[in-house]
């Protein structure tokens, strides 16, 4: 159904916005008997190569891990529809391959579009996306009952992910799970550890008397920054060991969960998505700095709403209450120009310096 969605090309007319150009790089197998075919090869590489470049400014963390085939069997299968017209600037062959340097026009109004239509630009900024991991006892008791009870208390969104069951990276540090997650398009890393163990006593009474030790750290998943450590303690009684051990877990969980999610909602208020506007941008190469450049701030679920007439539009999920600080963060590590135009509640403006 994703595949059909992208089958019949923009109708004439549908899109305003004026193509923008991207340098592009593409290469293919060179035929030393069909050079022309070689460099048609190569140009068409470096179409689809900038067609994903524009892709990718309007899809966010988690839908271009989750999406990507579906960009691949969808817009990248027609460049054409996407592409006003390609200039090649150089040509030749690289050994084995044949390699393009091209200049390419792009409607990036059509393939903003068009991810829409596929449901690949992403959920918005309605909430952070989180990671859980879980060390210590194998008994995924704790995990449960620690998310579902976070999930209750907070707008944090926890999405499974397959690196958080590698057993190499759950052995080692947690800078390369926060590296995954943020691979992976999480936002946010919880990095949990959790064990149990009797009580003593209460074996003459055919009771089990058990208690739980967790621990947890959150990460911003970008940065690798520590936002929150904590731990908390539970104990249990039951008339075995392993309904104890259960139950001590569990409400380790629970209560180490209502503990996180009360400080987490207090120092980073996610409950509203923040608008940050950008003018003056010349360029989709500009953008796609721009892009790299605020997704290595404070917030999560970056995602561009709208580009047209050299104003960008993101909205992003906060993990600061406070937007001065917000927007001076972002001042302190630009590199192409901006400066602060407004702001308020809910809101950052930017422009670049002329």
């Amino acid at each position: 159904m994703l595949l059909s969605a992208c089958a019949t090309p923009p109708a004439p007319g549908t899109f305003r916005a004026a193509p923008e150009p991207l340098l592009s790089e593409g290469s293919a197998p060179f035929d030393p008997r069909n050079i022309g075919a070689s460099g048609e090869a190569a140009a068409l590489d470096a179409e689809r190569a900038a067609l994903r470049r524009v892709a990718e400014l309007f899809m966010d963390e988690t839908a271009l891990a989750e999406g990507y085939a579906a960009l691949e069997a969808g817009l990248l299968k027609t460049p054409q529809f996407y592409v006003a017209k390609r200039k090649v600037l150089s040509e030749g062959q690289d050994g084995a391959m044949y390699r393009a340097s091209v200049r390419v026009w792009l409607y990036h109004d059509r393939i903003a579009s068009a991810l829409r239509g596929l449901n690949l630009a992403g959920p918005g900024a309605s909430a952070p996306a989180a990671a859980f991991v879980q060390r210590g006892t194998a008994d995924k008791v704790f995990g449960a009952a620690f998310r579902e009870a976070f999930s209750r208390r907070s707008k944090v969104a926890f999405k499974e992910y397959s690196f958080t069951s590698d057993a190499a990276l759950l052995s080692g540090p947690d800078a390369p799970l926060a590296e995954a997650a943020a691979g992976a398009g999480a936002g946010l890393l919880f990095a949990a550890s959790a064990s149990v163990a009797a009580a003593g006593g209460g074996l003459d009474t055919g009771f089990h008397p058990s208690r739980a030790d967790a621990s947890l750290k959150i990460y911003d998943a970008r940065t690798g920054a520590e936002l929150l450590a904590l731990s908390g303690q539970a104990s249990a009684v039951e008339s075995s060991e392993a309904a104890s051990f259960s139950k001590a877990l569990a409400a380790a969980g629970e209560l180490l969960a209502q503990d996180a999610a009360s400080r987490f909602d207090r120092l980073f208020k996610t409950d509203a998505p923040l608008r940050i506007s950008v003018s003056g941008l010349d360029g989709l190469e500009l953008l796609e700095r721009l892009k790299a450049q605020l997704q290595r701030g404070d917030f999560s679920g970056l995602r561009l709403e709208s580009y047209a007439s050299g104003r960008a539009v993101f909205t992003a999920v906060p993990l600061r209450s406070d937007t001065q600080e917000l927007a001076s963060t972002v001042l302190r590590s630009d590199s192409i120009g901006l400066e602060l135009d407004a702001v308020g509640p809910g809101e950052m403006a930017f422009s670049l310096a002329r």
